[in-house]
């Protein structure tokens, strides 16, 4: 078995126990210093799904360098707990709350670097992007839940109403 394999065993394993971020988060802090996982998770932007099942989806996260000037990154919720570990670059978080009919900013933001574990709640909304202009930035994303199948929200125009949650605008954000 391959250590991207027993990783996903083991997210399995403390869902199924904890129902929770709590233990899966001690596994993904593990796993963001676990040499052989870093090896063979590719360093080419893509989303690639590890696991989705009905409690747990895991994704690697793949972002490229963002262009200086880009857009704004797209506020968007997940309806369930979430895990963010960094193992290469960084990812920038900025959170939203709701206001009425749309969300407004919400504190700071947090810029997660390597080796570190962002834990976010199920009524978190966010907008995610890779900070630098030069460097790739990876990530373990686990969800407490299936993830694929949650009907989300994003927020294209922060002052206006959400709208039906599209994985490429997203990430083309």
């Amino acid at each position: 078995m391959g250590a991207i394999d027993e990783f996903v065993t083991q997210c399995s394993i403390a869902v199924k126990e904890d129902r929770g971020p709590g233990a899966a988060k001690e596994v993904v802090e593990r796993a963001v210093r676990d040499r052989q996982l870093l090896q063979e998770l590719p360093l080419e932007a893509n989303v690639k799904v590890l696991h989705n099942a009905e409690n747990l989806t895991i994704l690697h996260v793949v972002m490229a360098e963002r262009p200086v000037g880009a857009g704004r990154p797209i506020p968007h919720n997940h309806l369930m707990w979430a895990l963010i570990g960094v193992t290469h670059g960084s990812e920038e978080n900025e959170f939203f709350r709701r206001s009425d009919r749309s969300i407004e900013p919400s504190g700071r933001g947090r810029v997660i670097g390597e080796g570190e574990v962002l834990t976010m709640g199920d009524d978190t909304i966010h907008s995610v992007k890779n900070p630098s202009s030069e460097r790739l930035s990876s990530a373990l994303h686990v969800y407490g839940g299936n993830l694929i199948a949650a009907e989300k929200t994003m927020w294209c125009d922060p002052s206006g109403n959400g709208e039906p949650f599209d994985l490429f605008r997203v990430i083309a954000s």
